[in-house]
């Protein structure tokens, strides 16, 4: 049987050969730019995270109950958009309890993705 990797493993691999092999033989410009690319790298294959990426399906669907809660319209299947104009437009009350936990829960989900690091500090 052929061993098929799946894409999660197979951005693993690159990224650490990025990451251990190629980018210590770099200086300057070229380096910064390998060393974004595995940040890059490192962020999909953290998306490619399923617990990850139903945290962010859960922060959504948390929204937008909030939203349909208050009777707020929502524009799109993620309502961060529509929850941004709400607040925007002032028709949401920045002291309410609910909605700075929907924020904080919507923070939180993406920063799970695109920086785990940070929640850790």
């Amino acid at each position: 049987m052929i061993n098929n990797p799946d894409i999660h493993d197979l951005l693993t691999e690159a990224r650490q050969v990025l990451m251990n092999l190629l980018t210590p033989e770099l200086t300057g410009a070229r380096k910064y730019e390998a060393l974004m690319i595995a940040n890059a790298m490192g962020m999909a294959i953290r998306e490619l995270g399923q617990s990850e990426q139903t945290k962010v399906e859960e922060a959504d669907r948390a929204a937008s109950a909030f939203l349909e809660a208050r009777s707020e319209p929502i524009h799109n299947v993620e309502c961060e958009a529509s929850l941004a104009e709400a607040i925007r437009e002032r028709r949401l009350d920045g002291g309410d309890k609910a909605l700075r936990e929907v924020l904080r829960t919507l923070t939180e989900a993406r920063l799970g993705i695109n920086s785990p690091g940070y929640l850790k500090r």
